[in-house]
């Protein structure tokens, strides 16, 4: 392996190449970065020959990391995360331009920068956002941070409370509405679609909860009606999601419609949302999820009470 010349790699490269390893996809990463699809072409073939290694492998629903990537992964992730203290510094000082931090769900995380930043524009606000995914440690951010607003899954706030109870916990939407995902050809579709013949495919889950491992809903279910159920693994980006099931047998659930509207005639894919009946044998036996939003406890000023609302607004429109 050549030596890496530190002098040509910047930090927007690394940026990007931690979002493209967490997210799996260009297109998204423009989304969540806010930056020119040609801009991340061209730090991609940056960062190759920088690194001499092609560090993602070109598959049908996006870019997969290969291993010399997840080598490089650590490394670029904690450099990102120390150069994100610069936007902090004097932040009480300089309350005329906001830096926030805002945490979602891997599965829905494209959807929101862009929107968000559109906003941001239209109302002349002096703020800046940085949007990254959900994972089981994001909590300890925002219980220090009064910049940090989290979006994440729970059975409820008071297992939000029980991390932290003076963080502010707010329901955005309960999430009783389920859609199942699958490759076109899948012969599930054939069959009349109930929780007991999902449970007979391998299962992916897309759920990181407050404290992993945690078990979704249709996990749940099948535990207490004693259905085996194989869960294969757990995929929570969703262009990694597509690219799995597109060539599989294995199923997924997800509450997100934000994730069954993307499904078009083109993807492959098939998408349909489980029916009521089904769902409410499912809620009948185990509680639906909620999606909370989390701030600091003195998180209370205009600008963020401006941004949860925007926050607010948008959920409304993808789940």
């Amino acid at each position: 392996m050549k030596p890496i010349d530190l002098d040509k790699l910047d930090l927007l490269t690394l940026s990007i190449l931690v979002s493209l390893y967490e997210n799996k996809s260009a297109t998204h990463v423009s989304r969540i970065l806010d930056v020119p699809a040609s801009k991340i072409s061209r730090c991609l073939h940056t960062a190759r020959l920088i690194f001499g290694d092609e560090l993602f492998i070109r598959r049908k629903y996006g870019l997969v990391p290969n291993d010399y990537a997840g080598k490089i992964y650590p490394i670029a992730k904690e450099i990102v995360e120390c150069a994100k203290h610069f936007n902090r510094l004097n932040s009480a000082e300089q309350s005329h331009n906001r830096y926030f931090e805002l945490v979602i769900p891997g599965m829905i995380a494209y959807a929101y920068p862009r929107a968000l930043m559109k906003a941001i524009k239209e109302h002349n606000k002096n703020i800046h956002i940085n949007v990254s995914s959900w994972s089981s440690h994001s909590l300890e951010g925002v219980t220090s941070d009064p910049h940090c607003i989290v979006m994440c899954c729970c059975k409820g706030p008071e297992e939000i409370l029980c991390f932290d109870q003076k963080l502010q916990v707010e329901v955005l939407a309960t999430m009783n509405r389920q859609y199942l995902l699958s490759c076109r050809k899948h012969p599930i579709l054939k069959q009349d679609i109930s929780l007991e013949t999902i449970s007979t495919y391998p299962y992916i889950n897309t759920l990181i909860g407050i404290q992993a491992p945690i078990l979704n809903p249709f996990q749940e279910y099948c535990q207490s009606k004693d259905l085996t159920l194989n869960t294969e693994m757990t995929i929570t980006s969703v262009s990694s999601l597509f690219d799995y099931l597109s060539d599989c047998q294995s199923l997924a659930i997800t509450p997100y419609k934000a994730v069954y509207d993307m499904l078009d005639e083109d993807s492959g894919l098939h998408a349909c949302q489980l029916s009521e009946y089904e769902c409410n044998r499912l809620f009948e036996v185990v509680e639906p999820l909620k999606l909370v939003l989390v701030t600091h406890p003195s998180a209370d000023n205009e600008d963020t009470a401006w941004l949860k609302q925007q926050i607010r607004e948008l959920t409304h429109e993808l789940i």
